[in-house]
């Protein structure tokens, strides 16, 4: 648990008053592991110079008010502001707009216009990476010489859009056409296809040469040739392009991670933002974190970070808090993952009416928040905005001279927090989850990057798991590539979100390992329609065991659900979002539910010897009808009545926005009755259904 100081003027110098204070603050909660931000804009002069002043002040200032502090520091690698004027040809180059100047007058955040289009660096310029390695080991080497170095503990190598690594302009434009992107996806296609001619086979384009490849255009980038889908044999060259362009950035951050072991005198921990999977605005292609796997296995990172999911149904009271990322693919590969819990809790003025009921959401919501991810076995840091009265969306109350935790009774829940996880890490680690879910990255590099034609997989991606949450059970997230690695013996059910690309090897995964001891597989839209050389049907067919079909083309697809199962409910999508879309034709099935109102069945499951599938063409998300699959697999459901439940690490958390009598089953089947207040989180132990935390 990390207390964090903000980026943003105001807020950010450990010496200044109300830093101080909640530095502090924190510290007497017993939270002293402490994170700062630093960038080369503070220190790497226009002349060339590295110079500490604010480094020293920075770590001084922590120690002055919590002399046992362990240090973070997250350290933006961008070059100066200075160094990307100076050398524009260095810049990247947006497919669709401009590049605006920053504003330059008043004392401004670094990373202010970041998620615009802003003149930034190439993440591709060659001669950033250079200048940027030597003057960090500069840096690394005399930052060492200081006393106040002793308490660094580690450092987040930051870049990228707010140093969370996303691609310049990613979130409502294209990036980079710039020549040092040529240059690198250049150099990048050599080493993948070695001659022309192996380029030649694999774009199906008998002129191209490697001495004369060019990006994909705008237009190239936002059509697909396939409905939603890029088709390999014809787009190879925009699939390559995405695929380069994540290397390029998890190559970025794995680089300077190694600068910073190897330039420092003792052991180091080193981290970054990264891994981002859920709330990526559906720009998964052009910014998001699809590298994971090469970061996930890199020597040189130790932990993963992200703010906590934004939407959908992630922030208000009631909903369910998660992680932004697939983070128990983050544990298996011996990584720790760091929530930054970055948005403000619903505390309004004490001289409010409404003030006892916003500080019950505030503490309900910090537990909840907290708790998601202690059951998961990682970490999480406070980061504190309310310093420097930043507004960065629609915020609770102006603030500026308090920090966001600040309240007695909030800051009392935190210790209480604190120590509970203290005496919990003292017991063996297990968690409670009996469903996986199971995400894809790469398949992001096989469908259109524009909202519309990615939006079916963000969808599924992003709402689903809400319904899942909501459900009663807990479960947990994986990459697909890691299905090979986990003991599934505990997971009854196993739901396939958004795995439209399956190689062979982890299709023979599925079959011989997955669909075994009687367990339910759940598969969404389009799995395994892609091999990464061509689409095709029959792949759908052979990763589902049922048999499948185009459907008609349609202006909407409306998928109806039994109303045996969950009443009258339907759900749509626009056909574009779903093109193609596949139907059960499949007389060995069971219909559950049937598109466009005709008797054509679009949600089925079948059972095979050793497991049952479920299909069904639209990405469901009512919780009732997932509690009726899961129901039906043997998952453990702990409440039918909306609770969102947390458990592992020994505790089971109770989050709840309606307050009233609760009656929870424990996965040993003992039943115990909670006595909620509305608006709050309960704590208890696992096994016993002791109240841990009222």
């Amino acid at each position: 648990m990390f207390y964090s100081l903000t980026d943003v003027p105001g807020g950010r110098w450990t010496w200044e008053e109300v830093p101080r204070y909640n530095l502090k603050s924190f510290c007497e909660l017993g939270v002293k592991l402490i994170q700062v931000d630093l960038a080369f804009d503070h220190v790497w002069k226009e002349d060339g110079t590295i110079v500490l002043d604010t480094a020293q002040r920075q770590l001084k200032g922590v120690l002055d008010v919590c002399p046992g502090a362990a240090i973070f520091i997250r350290f933006h690698v961008n070059p100066p502001k200075w160094w990307q004027k100076k050398y524009p040809e260095e810049n990247c180059v947006y497919a669709d707009a401009e590049a605006k100047p920053d504003i330059d007058w008043g004392i401004q955040r670094i990373i202010e216009d970041d998620e615009e289009t802003p003149r930034r660096h190439s993440l591709a310029s060659i001669k950033w990476k250079t200048e940027a390695t030597e003057k960090l080991e500069e840096f690394l080497s005399q930052l060492q010489r200081l006393p106040e170095a002793n308490a660094l503990a580690g450092i987040q190598v930051a870049g990228g859009v707010y140093g969370e690594w996303h691609y310049w302009g990613f979130i409502e434009n294209e990036p980079d056409m710039s020549q040092p992107m040529r240059v690198y996806f250049q150099d990048w296609l050599k080493t993948k296809y070695k001659t022309d001619k192996g380029l030649q086979e694999a774009w199906k384009k008998p002129g191209v040469t490697l001495a004369t490849i060019q990006l994909p255009t705008l237009q190239e980038r936002r059509e697909t040739k396939a409905g939603i889908f890029r088709d390999p044999s014809q787009e190879r060259n925009v699939i390559d392009y995405y695929e380069a362009q994540h290397q390029l950035v998890a190559d970025a951050i794995l680089h300077f991670c190694k600068v910073v072991k190897e330039h420092w005198p003792r052991p180091i921990i080193t981290g970054a933002f990264y891994g981002y999977f859920y709330s990526v605005f559906g720009r998964e292609a052009a910014g998001g974190h699809l590298a994971l796997q090469s970061v996930l296995k890199s020597p040189y990172i130790d932990y993963l970070s992200a703010p906590g999911s934004y939407y959908p149904a992630a922030r208000e009271t009631g909903d369910p808090y998660r992680s932004r990322s697939l983070i128990n693919s983050v544990t298996l590969h011996g990584k720790l993952w760091l929530d930054e819990m970055d948005q403000q809790p619903p505390l309004v003025p004490l001289k409010e009416k409404t003030f006892q009921e916003s500080l019950d959401k505030s503490i309900a919501n910090t537990r909840r928040n907290v708790m998601f991810t202690f059951t998961h076995g990682q970490g999480l840091w406070f980061y504190d905005f309310g310093p420097a009265g930043f507004n960065g969306g629609p915020r609770l109350v102006d603030h500026g001279s308090f920090g966001w935790w600040d309240e007695p009774t909030l800051r009392a829940d935190i210790k209480r927090l604190k120590q509970l996880g203290d005496r919990q890490l003292q017991k063996p680690f297990e968690r409670d989850a009996d469903v996986l879910v199971v995400h894809d990255t790469e398949s992001f590099y096989h469908l259109g990057s524009d909202r519309g034609r990615s939006g079916l997989s963000h969808w599924a991606n992003n709402w689903t798991p809400v319904g899942i949450f909501r459900s009663g059970v807990v479960h947990d997230a994986i990459h697909i590539d890691d299905l090979d690695k986990m003991q599934l013996d505990k997971y009854k059910a196993i739901v396939f979100v958004n795995t439209f690309l399956l190689t062979k090897q982890q299709k023979k995964v599925i079959q011989e390992k997955v669909k075994k001891q009687n367990r339910h597989l759940i598969w969404i839209y389009a799995p395994g329609y892609s091999d990464g050389s061509q689409l095709n049907v029959s792949f759908v067919k052979e990763t589902t065991g049922l048999n499948v079909e185009p459907g008609k083309e349609i202006e909407k697809v409306t998928l109806t659900v039994d109303s045996t199962v969950v009443g009258n409910y339907t759900f749509s999508l626009n056909n574009t979002l779903v093109s193609p879309y596949f139907v059960v034709k499949d007389d060995h099935a069971i219909s559950i539910g049937t598109v466009n109102s005709t008797s054509t069945v679009g949600f089925a499951k079948k059972q095979f010897k050793t497991s049952t599938s479920w299909f069904m063409s639209l990405p469901i998300d009512h919780p009732k009808v997932w509690q009726y699959i899961l129901k039906e697999a043997g998952a453990h459901i702990y409440s039918k009545t909306g609770e969102i439940f947390y458990s592992g690490n020994g505790v089971l958390t109770v989050h709840s926005k309606e307050g009233s009598t609760k009656v929870i089953t424990l996965k040993n089947g003992r039943e115990v009755s909670l006595s909620m207040a509305p608006n709050s989180t309960m704590i208890i132990d696992s096994a016993t259904g002791e109240v841990l935390l009222r």
